[in-house]
């Protein structure tokens, strides 16, 4: 979900093992799913942001169909169905959370425990909003809207809800929007909309 979680997450990256949970969870698969936006592009490609820069979206990991390699503020990193980066803690239950979402209907709701250091404990969720269309220069992209609420528990008060607009054709982030309910925010940043799409050279 762009760089939601950067700040307090990347403080505690490596400490808790990102478990490999690549199979799809069978329990999860719902009668009448939300279209579905690829993991990651077929070929690469360049979101320019109204803020932040641009992410390069330089396509799957070999052989991890679930994982996209993603390069964006100067670094690279792989992330789970595109969204949650592979080494970042609660990847090994954000993932299965994730995948249900995705592929559930409009309303799906998943929540799981993030346990990074002391002080930063979560309740992350993840929601299915359905099927929006986000302009890009003029031209329609239908998107599924998913949206992170992150809800700080055992006396951490931090609580928010970071939603993105991912691309039905593509599966790239074409919006983000950050709302701050308490805490520190991520920062002006985590509110941004795709100014164009490119091909990458």
């Amino acid at each position: 979900m762009g760089h939601h979680w950067t700040k307090r997450l990347l403080l505690a990256a490596g400490l808790l093992a990102a478990g490999p949970a690549l199979a799809a969870p069978p329990e999860a698969t719902p009668a009448t799913p939300t279209a579905i936006p690829p993991v990651c592009p077929a070929a690469g490609l360049r979101v320019v942001r109204s803020r932040g820069g641009t992410v390069d979206y330089l396509g799957a990991v070999p052989g991890i169909p679930s994982l996209c390699h993603i390069r964006r503020g100067g670094g690279e990193a792989d992330f789970y169905l595109g969204v949650w980066q592979s080494d970042w803690p609660g990847a090994g239950q954000a993932y299965p959370a994730l995948w249900a979402v995705l592929h559930g209907p409009k309303g799906t709701r998943k929540d799981f425990v993030t346990r990074s250091v002391p002080g930063l404990q979560f309740t992350d969720s993840f929601i299915n909003e359905g099927i929006e269309t986000v302009q890009v220069g003029g031209t329609a992209h239908p998107a599924l809207r998913i949206a992170h609420e992150r809800d700080g528990i055992e006396g951490n008060t931090y609580h928010s809800i970071i939603t993105q607009w991912r691309d039905l054709a593509t599966g790239v982030t074409l919006k983000t929007v950050e709302n701050q309910i308490a805490g520190q925010s991520y920062g002006p940043d985590t509110t941004w909309e795709a100014v164009r799409i490119e091909t990458l050279p």
